[in-house]
Order: structure tokens, then C-alpha cells, then sequence
């Protein structure tokens, strides 16, 4: 049993970085006619997650849907835990939407150069001024061209601990500066279905909610710390919530 655990994680892997490769040199021939076109995003996500997934062996089952599209334009804060959140957000991935990640993710062979050329925010945290240029910029993006923005607000993937990692404060300068809804999206923790470290991918069923966008409409610089606070409860009760309903196989 213990080599059919080992097979099964290597051959799903590997299935998995091949997948991930050739959608990334497809989506990167899209972006030489689509360039810097923010709705590449959503088109890459749904043909990489449907594929990714059947990989993974992960059904992804989905609540709040009627909260997707019902604030837009807005800012999407997930919680981050690995590259397969690609695959477990995909099925919900808004059109029009900008990403903001850290540079690093440029460095990512083939990805990377996609990511840029989809007209994605690279920001360097270790730089605040370039962070602020980075939010900045994405914010004009909210007010001038009514696009939404995405960003995972724990700043690093969380892979280990349980939870949710602290919440940096720049989704909530750039929400209350735009005066647009903060828009909650919450994944199960994903480890006991797929952990690459420790050389295991299960499956099974996999929830995923959308939360109720919190408004931000009369909030000055000073509320941020209250609205953090208030997104990051909501966030984890449904986390919580959601890894008592999901199963991976056995």
C-alpha cells in the first residue's frame, strides 16, 4: 500500500507540473495577441483549474455564489496555502480582474513571463516605495477602469500554520482609498488533500465559500485596522466551517 501511496502522489505530480508548463506556454502565446489584458486571468484559470483538478482528484464544492459578482468592482482577498489554489479558486475566478503578487513570481519559469504579460502587479514588499507605486497603480485600475483586484492578503502562502497567517494592511488602504467592497473568499485547507512536501495527494471533496462583501463607503485611513480585523474573523470562522465538511479520500 505504502508504494501505491508513493506511485499515485508521482504520477499525479508530475501529470500536475507538465499541466502547469504547457498552460503556461498556452496562455503566455495568448498574451502575444491579448497583451496586458486582465482577462486573460479568468480564461487561464478556468482551462488550468478544470484540468488541474481532475489531476488532483480534488471535486471542488462551492457556497455563497450569489456574493461573486453582486459588489463589483471590488478587492478579493483569499487565503494562500499552495500552487493548488489555482486550481480550488478557478471554478469562481471573476473576469476583469487584476492580480497583485510579490516579485518573486516573475521568476517562475515560463509562469511568470504569463503572469506579467497578462497585465498582472508585481510588488516588491521589501521596497515600500515600489509597494506603494505597485497599490497605487492598482487603484487607479479600481477607479478608472472599473476593474477589480485580487490579492492574497496573508502575503505568503500558509502552508503549516493552521489558520490564517496575519493580515497585511495594503487590500485595506486600497479598499477604502477606492471606496470599494472588501470580498471575501475562503478555500478549505488544502494540505490534507494535496502536500507536496510530504509526497501525498488524496482527493476527495473540497469546499470553497464566497463571502458577503464588506462595505467600505465612509471609511477614512483609520478604520483600516477595524476593517482587517473584521475581514480576517469572517474569513477564518468559514475556514473553520469549511474543513469540518471537507473529506479527502482515504
Amino acid at each position: 500500500m505504502i508504494v501505491t501511496n508513493e506511485l499515485n502522489f508521482w504520477i499525479r505530480a508530475i501529470l500536475f507540473v507538465i499541466w502547469f508548463v504547457i498552460s503556461s506556454v498556452l496562455g503566455l502565446v495568448v498574451a502575444v495577441f491579448r497583451f496586458k489584458n486582465v482577462r486573460n486571468n479568468a480564461v487561464f484559470g478556468r482551462i488550468f483549474g478544470h484540468v488541474a483538478r481532475a489531476i488532483l482528484g480534488i471535486r471542488v464544492h462551492l457556497e455563497g455564489l450569489e456574493y461573486a459578482t453582486s459588489a463589483r468592482p471590488c478587492i478579493f482577498v483569499l487565503n494562500h496555502q499552495s500552487a493548488a489554489d489555482m486550481a480550488t479558486f478557478s471554478p469562481i475566478f471573476p473576469t476583469g480582474t487584476v492580480l497583485i503578487g510579490k516579485k518573486q513570481l516573475r521568476y517562475i519559469p515560463i509562469w511568470g513571463l504569463m503572469y506579467e504579460a497578462f497585465g498582472n502587479i508585481l510588488i516588491d514588499r521589501k521596497n515600500r516605495a515600489n509597494s506603494v507605486a505597485g497599490l497605487r497603480e492598482a487603484v487607479e485600475a479600481l477607479k478608472q477602469h472599473g476593474l477589480s483586484i485580487m490579492i492574497f492578503p496573508e502575503g505568503t502562502r500558509n502552508a503549516e500554520f493552521p489558520g490564517l497567517l496575519p493580515f497585511k494592511k495594503g487590500a485595506f488602504h486600497m479598499a477604502i482609498e477606492a471606496q470599494v467592497p472588501i470580498a471575501p473568499w475562503v478555500s478549505a485547507t488544502i494540505k490534507p488533500f494535496v502536500d507536496f512536501k510530504a509526497r501525498r495527494i488524496r482527493g476527495g471533496d473540497f469546499w470553497v465559500r464566497v463571502l458577503p462583501p464588506i462595505p467600505t463607503a465612509g471609511l477614512g485611513p483609520s478604520d483600516v485596522p477595524e476593517l482587517l480585523t473584521r475581514t480576517q474573523d469572517a474569513m477564518l470562522a468559514a475556514l473553520l466551517e469549511l474543513n469540518a465538511k471537507s473529506r479527502p479520500n482515504r
